[in-house]
């Protein structure tokens, strides 16, 4: 078992311009994940939502994040505590010191959801056949931002994700379902194990894991397959758009409507 953990991990295919009927096929309705390249081509935030631009025009505005994550242990599970109200200029200055996980802006933020920052929506394109067009929709996208060494740590999401990169680097890790015997499920939808340094004396079982592992940069696209593990790390300053509309699925709310998964949705998909 400690030699699978000591070994390469499996890779993520790779695709470029997936069609979407391929795409649902291939990959949505066989819970496989992948990177997609050139669905943010058309994208205006690729190129305009610079930190100094960002700063320029959304500076003065408060944002709520998650700071003094590195003095708690699992942060992820203690977001109440840890909230904090704060201008944006004062996250987007962290991104010329060094790589620190202490201060993130995550989707529980619903930033595209407030008046101040709907503009950016018109930067954005929902990649055509994949996702819902309407983006103005309540829990439609989702934005995280932060310096270099964010960490989300190992977790699972109740609902398909794709997970866009509109600049700099992210390390993935990822772990399909059927491994969640091993994954120390603490609470909710998170592991206590530490993907960067799994202690396999307090979590033996975690050495049976086989971890995927992919590197998504600029313009990739991830889809996260509902029920994968997965743990993701900023390589530089990073920012990152989430949907989870999928045009071939029933709309957000209703899986709770109808009882289809029998538990309230986390915050950040309410």
């Amino acid at each position: 078992m400690l030699r699978r953990q000591a070994l390469p991990g499996p890779r993520v295919e790779r695709r470029s311009r997936l069609a979407p009927a391929e795409f649902f096929h291939e990959y949505y309705r066989r819970n496989r994940p992948v990177v997609i390249e050139g669905l943010m081509e058309d994208w205006p935030a690729r190129t305009r939502w610079t930190p100094a631009w960002m700063a320029e025009h959304f500076g003065d505005e408060t944002v709520e994040v998650m700071a003094g994550r590195d003095a708690q242990e699992l942060p992820d599970l203690h977001a109440d505590r840890l909230r904090r109200d704060v201008p944006l200029r004062e996250l987007l200055a962290r991104f010329d010191g060094a790589p620190a996980n202490d201060m993130y802006l995550v989707a529980r933020n619903s930033l595209l959801l407030r008046e101040a920052f709907r503009p950016l929506l018109e930067d954005l394109r929902a990649p055509e056949g994949y996702i819902h067009p309407d983006l103005r929709e309540p829990d439609r996208v989702h934005l995280w931002l932060g310096p270099a060494g964010t960490l989300s740590n190992l977790h699972h999401d109740h609902l398909n994700v794709l997970f866009c990169q509109v600049w700099g680097r992210k390390q993935v890790w990822l772990a399909p379902s059927w491994e969640t015997p091993w994954m120390s499920n603490v609470r909710g939808f998170y592991s206590a194990v530490d993907v960067l340094a799994p202690d396999l004396e307090r979590f033996p079982d975690f050495a049976r894991v086989a971890l995927h592992t992919v590197e998504v940069g600029p313009g990739d696209t991830l889809f996260i397959p509902v029920g994968w593990w997965h743990a993701l790390r900023a390589l530089d300053p990073s920012l990152s758009v989430t949907f989870v509309s999928f045009e071939q699925t029933p709309g957000l709310n209703t899986f709770w409507r109808e009882g289809w998964l029998g538990a309230t949705p986390p915050e950040e998909h309410r």
